[in-house]
């Protein structure tokens, strides 16, 4: 379904939002891990011609309890909306985690937001599932729950990787930390992307003759820095252009700000303002300081033909 209703406030839920099959999860990654969950939702909805719903949670719960000690997350909110819509979700319960939320014991979150809020018919997560104060709920009591209660409920197994190893946003952020992009690609089912829109910078790339267009990385998980093969899409055209990028803090101008600063091979106009998306497809060097401009630049063109190399070989 194109058009994903999102639903921000429980007590104005309308008729027509309530009685949905409901992914339950935070969904960081919409990797395959949680498209293995979706997708039973769908399927359930459609078994049952009934709408189907993802309920997530704002701010990430780690977020609230930890702060700033928090992981960062892999995708802005806008980008995971429209991984779940892409999934097929009718509805989006965009839940506000808040005090309120985070002391509710799991029988009463089943009860005020599963069957009071939602009126629920069938509720799918994953096998390791935990909710209510102290995540003092699990599946197995949800289950229960669910049966007393007289709603449907389904526990996905966790989905494994090539390697054995479970698929986890964690474990994904791993991967990126180490600069392993094809990998982090294979768990989450598509390449690893950034993407904003792109605001000023000090236009150095330019005056070293590869300009570059600008991507803050606020509130976003930081992948290894240094530099990147990448393709890159502007504005949501589905026309992707290749080239290089640099990620951080930029050593031999001394940046404060990490940044991810894309040049496009093809790309002759300004970006600024537009939306881009920046896919990391490889990764080439870490960063490095260098003592001159001159060699700054010959350094540039280096990473430029590895970065075509490794887009001639990409996929």
């Amino acid at each position: 379904m194109d058009n994903m209703r999102i639903v921000r406030d429980f007590p104005h839920c309308r008729s027509d939002t309530k009685g949905a099959a409901v992914a339950i999860g935070n969904f960081d990654g919409v990797h395959l891990g949680h498209q293995e969950i979706l997708r039973r939702c769908v399927d359930m909805a459609k078994d049952k011609n009934i709408p189907a719903a993802a309920m997530t949670f704002e701010p990430h719960p780690r977020q609230y309890f930890a702060g700033n000690g928090a992981p960062l997350r892999l995708y802005p909110l806008r980008r995971k909306i429209e991984l779940l819509r892409d999934m097929g979700i009718d509805l989006l319960f965009l839940t506000r985690f808040n005090r309120a939320l985070a002391t509710l014991s799991p029988e009463a979150f089943v009860a005020e937001i599963l069957l009071k809020q939602l009126s629920a018919r069938h509720v799918v997560t994953g096998e390791d599932f935990a909710f209510g104060n102290g995540r003092g709920g699990d599946s197995a009591l949800l289950a229960r729950l669910a049966e007393h209660n007289g709603f449907g409920f389904t526990a996905c197994p966790q989905v494994a990787g090539e390697d054995g190893q479970v698929i986890s946003s964690t474990g994904i952020r791993m991967l990126l930390a180490r600069g392993d992009v094809g990998k982090a690609a294979a768990l989450l089912g598509r390449p690893y992307a950034i993407e904003g829109r792109v605001r000023h910078g000090k236009k150095r790339g330019r005056a070293l003759g590869f300009p570059t267009a600008n991507l803050a990385l606020t509130g976003l998980f930081r992948p290894r820095f240094g530099i990147y093969a990448v393709r890159m899409e502007v504005g949501g055209s589905g026309q992707w252009q290749g080239g290089v990028a640099s990620l951080g803090v930029n050593p031999t101008f001394g940046a404060f700000e990490p940044l991810l600063e894309a040049h496009g091979f093809a790309i002759e106009h300004s970006l600024y303002g537009q939306r881009l998306r920046v896919e990391l497809a490889g990764f080439i060097r870490d960063e490095a300081r260098f003592d001159s401009s001159d060699d700054l630049r010959e350094q540039m063109a280096d990473d430029c033909l590895k970065a075509k190399e490794m887009l001639n070989a990409y996929r």
